[in-house]
């Protein structure tokens, strides 16, 4: 399924944008130009990393600092944190889709 996330410009480099989908939540942001998508909470603690960063090419959770590498979702850093699954994000026009 393909969910628009919103207009490419409102994606800020190194920013979280969040989108619930069936209730569950997921984030794309934009790591040095390119775009990504992955799961929106935390796998440590279950904290919404839409309140993150994006630092060295990883997702900073803001409540315990585990981070999550942009590209394949896997854990960085946190002993506690298991890899997040990551969605393919598209540029259809000014419009960001990601497929869950």
């Amino acid at each position: 399924m393909k969910v628009l996330v919103g207009k490419d410009a409102d994606i800020k480099e190194g920013r979280l944008r969040s989108v619930m989908v069936d209730g569950r939540k997921f984030v794309v942001g934009r790591y040095q130009g390119q775009l990504f998508g992955m799961d929106g909470k935390c796998s440590h603690a279950g904290f919404d990393l839409a309140y993150g960063t994006v630092r060295d090419g990883a997702v900073v959770c803001p409540a315990h600092g585990a981070t999550f590498d942009v590209h394949d979702g896997k854990k960085v850093t946190h002993s506690g944190a298991k890899d997040l699954r990551v969605y393919i994000v598209s540029l259809e026009g000014d419009d960001v889709y990601i497929e869950i």
